[in-house]
């Protein structure tokens, strides 16, 4: 709790200094060779360069279970929506940190409330999401929208990460016990099967042969499930190993393209559903962001819509879009959904 109550009093004394060294007049909001025009990056800007509507007064209440290290991405979101704008910078924003056995009526402050809770199972939204006002909603840090794809089915392949559980019904190629990726997403494909098959054939035939290895034929889609660095073996690997007429698509949190070693051609043709923050490559946030890993990323990008979309996310807005795409609340808690993206030549397309 001391460290926590310490990084905020620094990052109070730091909300004076980034306001001296930023400059939004000179930045340029997308880059147009990397994003393909969609609904939601024109949604998004429209509600960014036209939003003049803040709170007086912003109450961020902290529950101690949160891992400091997103408080800290949070804050420094929050503290870019409040220098992003000259009506912003007249807002009122306090801090408070409270623990989870406190009653509800810790939260008692005018204006806007946001409290930062663990997740949906926090003791204390349980307890006090019914019996706190229309000013007062509940949030975490944790990418909580649920995605829905299409057609899984029996021919469907989800390949997880060590530190993911399987979402779907299909088969699952599990990478918890490998550190060979390569090998494995090979092995399942049976290639190997079919090197030896040639190699048999060349010693009775004693002929050169020419042929590319066939991949088993009962999987049309593979899904990736995997940490941001899991992925940029996994898919060299699919490519590597000939696996072609295949679907690719990725859970959220899969592929962080800030930070990311593959370029357009190996990322070509996969789809799937992706906070933006994750894909876009918006400038004005660009030096900021490449220090973070995936989930620093959204706790600053939380923090960012909540204070700079505020307004919009208290009114229940059914037309707005923020850095994590589309907000709803659902019984006091606030929940961002992930947007559909596909990545080709061309670049990255969203919505």
């Amino acid at each position: 709790m001391k460290n926590l109550l310490k990084l905020i009093s620094c990052l109070s004394i730091s909300l004076f200094l980034f306001h001296c060294s930023m400059n939004m007049e000179d930045k340029i909001l997308f880059d147009n060779e990397q994003i393909i025009d969609s609904n939601f990056s024109k949604s998004f800007l429209e509600n960014f360069n036209k939003n003049k509507n803040f709170s007086s007064s912003y109450n961020i209440f902290l529950s101690d279970e949160i891992d400091e290290v997103l408080v800290s991405s949070f804050m420094k979101g929050i503290e870019f929506g409040f220098f992003s704008n000259q009506n912003s910078i007249k807002s009122k924003i306090s801090f408070v940190t409270f623990e989870e056995q406190n009653n509800c009526d810790i939260i008692k402050s005018k204006g806007f409330n946001v409290v930062l809770v663990r997740n949906l199972n926090s003791n204390f939204y349980k307890k006090c999401q019914k019996k706190l006002s229309r000013n007062s909603l509940f949030t975490s840090l944790a990418a909580n929208g649920e995605v829905e794809f299409q057609k899984i089915d029996e021919k469907s392949l989800t390949i997880v990460g060590k530190n993911r559980v399987s979402k779907n019904n299909g088969s699952v190629l599990s990478l918890r016990n490998s550190s060979n990726y390569e090998q494995k997403i090979a092995d399942y494909f049976e290639i190997n099967l079919s090197n030896e098959r040639v190699r048999s054939l060349r010693n009775v035939l004693k002929e050169k042969l020419n042929f590319s290895p066939r991949k088993r034929k009962d999987v049309n889609k593979i899904f990736i499930d995997a940490s941001p660095n899991e992925t940029e073996r996994i898919i060299p690997a699919i490519r590597y190993n000939l696996i072609f007429g295949v679907e690719v698509l990725t859970y959220p949190k899969s592929i962080d393209v800030w930070n990311s070693e593959l370029g357009l051609n190996e990322l070509n043709k996969i789809e799937g559903f992706e906070h933006p923050i994750l894909l876009n490559r918006i400038n004005v946030f660009e030096k900021v962001l490449l220090g973070f890993d995936v989930n620093e990323k959204i706790a600053f990008s939380k923090g960012f819509d909540l204070f700079f979309f505020g307004t919009k996310i208290r009114n229940r807005s059914s037309n707005f879009s923020g850095l994590l795409g589309k907000y709803e609340v659902k019984e006091n808690f606030v929940f961002s959904r992930p947007l559909k993206f596909s990545i080709g030549f061309k670049g990255v397309k969203q919505g």
